[in-house]
């Protein structure tokens, strides 16, 4: 997903590529992002309001024992990006472990019971594998194609992941890590790219794009967001191309003609390995250190080292709280702390498995000791600002599971937080604000120019975007 033209994040290669897979990306268009499910459970629901998180009680529910809760994920470890999803797991397995060793949660441990690779293209045979064999209390989704939403769905059971699929949005039973997101018809962070065109003073914008839909729609955005706000920004849209096709390695076209036109902000609709070979042909034609290239899906700290003398001076959205700011929030510093101590990769991967484990915890706790399926959705969906400890931007369950598309189903910020490859491919945090990572705008107001915010969400105070200021 193109965390620029579709939310809070999640990369476009985890989309637009596999929509060149025929049969996955059918079953893709036939499940739904709008459907509607109730808590799983016909039982009565509470809410739990104490403190104390090791009481036991016996509970009903798949997966639970006296001893244990089981859980199982479903990732696209094999994949045409050659991109490791299981890395996930790792962050998933850390939380579970670090919260584990002080006692778990309502006198059970929480066991990553099952880890299933769906190999991008049967994520719904994977599913079905997974609620009829392994016995699990939650599933975890970190997937190329969520093919497999309508079965988990229609099941009931607790759902959380990394958001870089439409099929996130409608059931009432899912938690992605950031809420729901506009994958076409509507751009729901419509201001992010125009402003950092204004930050970095450009006037000159291209956009290339995969010849899919899902690329097309992020193009069509991209143009559309500086067609309302380039007056207000001071730059407008030169150069665009949505007939490129994946796996393609000669861009000398594109870039001949980006540099006849001037251009001078680059964003792009395309996996990571697209960006490299346009920017590593921006260097072939004498171009690099003229466009400031914005990548919405590349913050990764160890391939951007690697080809740094083709990246440098790139920006990076993130769409957590990048490492990278400081001074770091409590949460982020935690994750970092503990990932080194245990050998995980601190990327943004384990953080999203991490980030999931954190929120899965989160809705338990306020389930209380009962925590059927029916009690942790209907109590987690009583939350209206959750921002995991300053991992993400504010989401409001009480409404963002709706259609995204409609006003009233988003959240109140558009947020975006930046880091720029310096020296040797070294990502720094940069418009942050001493402390206040995101760049914010009023969520409800995606037509309106605007100054923006910076904040933090550390505090998990919740506030409006009017008292930010």
């Amino acid at each position: 997903m193109n965390r620029l033209m579709s939310g809070r994040g999640r990369t476009v290669a985890a989309v637009l590529l596999l929509l060149l897979v025929a049969a996955a990306c059918s079953n893709a268009s036939k499940g739904s992002s709008t459907t509607d499910t109730g808590s799983g459970s016909n039982g009565p629901v509470t809410t739990y309001s104490g403190s104390d998180y090791s009481k036991h009680q016996a509970v009903t529910a798949p997966g639970v024992s006296d001893t244990e809760i089981r859980v199982g994920s479903i990732v696209s470890k094999t994949n045409p990006l050659g991109t490791d999803l299981s890395q996930y797991n790792k962050g998933l397995q850390g939380y579970f472990d670090m919260i584990n060793a002080k006692g778990g949660v309502w006198g059970r441990k929480i066991k990553l019971a099952s880890e299933r690779d769906d190999q991008t293209a049967n994520n719904a045979t994977e599913t079905d594998a997974m609620l009829s064999q392994d016995n699990v209390y939650a599933v975890f989704e970190a997937v190329e194609l969520f093919t497999g939403a309508p079965k988990l769905a229609a099941a009931g059971i607790p759902t959380f992941g990394w958001n870089i699929n439409p099929e996130w949005a409608g059931p009432k039973n899912f938690f992605p890590n950031i809420g729901p997101v506009c994958f076409s018809d509507c751009a729901p962070q419509p201001h992010m790219a125009p402003w950092v065109a204004k930050q970095v003073k450009a006037t000159k914008v291209g956009v290339l794009a995969y010849g899919v839909p899902q690329a097309a729609g992020c193009a069509k955005g991209t143009q559309d967001s500086f067609t309302k706000f380039g007056n207000d920004v001071g730059a407008h849209v030169v150069f665009a191309d949505s007939s490129l096709q994946f796996g393609q390695t000669d861009y000398s076209a594109q870039v001949s003609q980006m540099k006849s036109k001037g251009v001078d902000f680059l964003v792009t609709c395309m996996d990571y390995n697209g960006d490299f070979a346009v920017a590593k042909e921006m260097v072939k034609q004498g171009i690099r250190d003229k466009v400031t290239f914005m990548h919405a899906n590349m913050y990764d700290q160890t391939f951007v080292s690697k080809n740094a003398k083709y990246l440098e001076g790139d920006i990076m959205l993130a769409n957590i709280t990048a490492f990278e700011h400081q001074p770091q929030a409590a949460a982020v510093k935690e994750y970092v702390a503990y990932a080194k101590a245990h050998h995980i990769q601190v990327a943004e991967l384990t953080a999203q498995g991490w980030i999931s484990g954190l929120q899965f915890v989160n809705a338990l706790k306020a389930a209380g000791p009962d925590f059927t399926w029916a009690n942790l959705i209907n109590a987690w969906n009583t939350q209206s600002w959750y921002v995991g400890d300053g991992w993400n931007p504010p989401i409001d369950w009480t409404r963002q599971h709706g259609d995204p598309k409609v006003a009233t189903n988003r959240g109140p910020f558009e947020c975006a937080n930046f880091v720029k490859v310096g020296p040797n491919g070294k990502f720094v945090g940069v418009w942050d604000d001493n402390g206040k990572p995101w760049v914010c705008f009023d969520g409800q107001k995606p037509d309106v120019w605007q100054t923006p915010v910076h904040v933090t969400f550390a505090t998990n105070k919740p506030f409006t975007f009017k008292e930010a200021h």
